[in-house]
């Protein structure tokens, strides 16, 4: 019995999920301080593990909760920026 449209993209965006929470434990595991922003690591996602925005958006909510590192819900500190001396050119 073949699958329908919906079950076949149910599927997929199930399998993401769980590519995109496994990929994302590396980073929230181990209480490891978080040092990219939500945007960054979506978007390394979307290339490294090729997962959608949607799948990316629920897997980091899961593993938020899964490894209770509800500081990463919190936005990332701005980081400094560098001068460089052709800034104000």
């Amino acid at each position: 019995m073949s699958k329908t449209r919906s079950e076949q993209l149910t599927e997929k965006a199930a399998n993401e999920q769980r590519r995109c929470r496994a990929w994302l434990l590396r980073f929230m595991q181990s209480n490891q301080p978080k040092f990219l922003t939500k945007v960054e690591l979506r978007d390394a996602a979307m290339r490294e593990p090729k997962v959608s925005k949607n799948a990316f958006d629920a897997a980091w909510i899961m593993t938020i909760e899964d490894t209770g590192r509800r500081d990463w819900y919190e936005p990332l500190r701005k980081r400094p920026r560098i001068s460089t001396p052709f800034a104000n050119q």
